[in-house]
C-alpha cells in the first residue's frame, strides 16, 4: 500500500476525501476537469458568514449612551425639552445600531485547494486535470464531422476543456477561442465564416467584467470577420449565478461577478450548450429548462407509480 499523501492533522484533509473531491469534479473520472471545477466541488455549501459592527453601529452606541444620559439628567432636573431630546437621540441610536450590524457572506477560501493540489501532484499524477492550454497545434482531430454552429470561447483553457471532453462531437460545433486558438480550427472558422452566411455563431464566457465585455470585443475582432455577423451572447452572467443550482450554494451574491464558466460541471455545461445550440438564449435558461424537465419527469414517474400501486383493503 502506498504511503498517504495527506496528514489530516496537518493538512485538514485525508487522501480519501481528496479523491472524492476529484471524483466529484471529474464525473467519477469520466471527464477532463479544471481547478475551478475542483474548487466548486469543495466550496459548495461552505459559504462563510460573519457579522461585524459597521461605523454607523458604533455611532449608534454612542448616541444611545448620550441619549440615556440626557434622559436621566432631564428626569432629575424636570427639563421637558431635554427629556424629549434624550428620547429622540436614544431611539435614533437604537435604529443605527440595528442597521449597523453587517452580515458578510464570503465564499470558501481557494487556498486549501491550491495547497492540496500542489502537494498531491508532487507525488501523484492527475491525468485528467487541465491546467494550461495544450492544443495550439491540434487540427482535424477536433473538427466535427458536421458543423452546425461556431462556438467562440473566452479563454483558451476552456477550449481544451470542451474539446478534450468531446463537446465538438456532442454539439456538432467548431470550437475556438476569441484569440484564435487552436490555430487549425481558427483557420477553418474563418473559412466557414466566409462560405456560410447562415452559420450560427455563439459566444460563451465567464461571469466577469471581461466576460461580459466579450461580445463588444468580438464585434471589433481582428481574428475573425464578425463585424457584419450576428453573434448570440450565451455566456454566464453575474445575475445567472444566483439562480443556478450548482453555483448558488458556493457563490454569495456579492461575489457573482467573479465566477469562471468552468465552475459549472462539464455535464451542466454540456446541457447548457446543447440547449443554446438548439435555440435557447443563454446557458442559464437552457440549464434551468433541462432541470425543470427532469423534475417534471421525476414527479410524473412518481405519480405513475402511485397510481399503479395496489390499494390496501380496509
Amino acid at each position: 500500500m502506498s504511503e498517504a499523501v495527506f496528514q489530516p492533522e496537518q493538512d485538514g484533509i485525508t487522501d480519501t476525501e481528496w479523491q472524492e473531491l476529484m471524483a466529484g469534479a471529474s464525473g467519477d473520472g469520466r471527464q477532463f476537469f479544471s481547478e475551478n471545477q475542483l474548487y466548486l466541488a469543495y466550496a459548495r455549501n461552505k459559504v462563510v458568514v460573519t457579522r461585524v459592527i459597521a461605523r454607523r453601529g458604533v455611532v449608534g452606541l454612542f448616541m444611545i449612551v448620550l441619549g440615556l444620559a440626557a434622559w436621566v439628567y432631564s428626569l432629575k432636573s424636570d427639563w421637558g425639552l431635554t427629556l424629549v431630546f434624550g428620547i429622540a437621540v436614544t431611539l435614533t441610536g437604537v435604529g443605527m445600531v440595528g442597521t449597523g450590524v453587517v452580515t458578510r457572506r464570503e465564499p470558501a477560501a481557494r487556498e486549501p485547494i491550491a495547497r492540496w493540489l500542489s502537494k498531491w501532484t508532487a507525488t501523484r499524477d492527475v491525468p485528467n486535470l487541465i491546467t494550461t492550454a495544450t492544443l495550439a497545434d491540434s487540427g482535424v482531430d477536433y473538427l466535427p464531422t458536421q458543423v452546425d454552429c461556431l462556438l467562440i470561447v473566452e479563454r483558451d483553457t476552456l477550449v481544451d476543456l470542451l474539446l478534450k471532453n468531446g463537446a465538438h462531437r456532442a454539439l456538432s460545433a467548431l470550437i475556438v477561442s476569441e484569440a484564435g486558438y487552436p490555430n487549425a480550427l481558427a483557420n477553418e472558422a474563418r473559412r466557414l465564416l466566409q462560405a456560410r452566411a447562415d452559420l450560427k455563431l455563439i459566444a460563451i464566457h465567464d461571469a466577469t467584467p471581461s466576460g461580459v465585455a466579450m461580445l463588444t470585443r468580438l464585434q471589433k475582432s481582428s481574428v475573425f470577420p464578425l463585424t457584419e455577423r450576428s453573434v448570440l451572447d450565451a455566456g454566464l452572467f453575474p445575475a445567472d449565478v444566483t439562480w443556478l443550482a450548482e453555483l448558488a450554494p458556493a457563490i454569495p451574491a456579492a461575489h457573482t461577478s467573479r465566477v469562471p464558466l468552468d465552475s459549472l460541471s462539464f455535464d451542466a455545461l454540456l446541457v447548457g450548450l446543447r440547449g443554446v445550440c438548439g435555440g435557447a438564449l443563454s446557458l442559464y435558461t437552457a440549464i434551468e429548462a433541462a432541470r425543470s424537465t427532469e423534475l417534471a419527469k421525476g414527479q410524473g414517474e412518481s405519480s405513475s407509480h402511485d397510481d399503479t400501486a395496489p390499494q390496501s383493503r380496509v
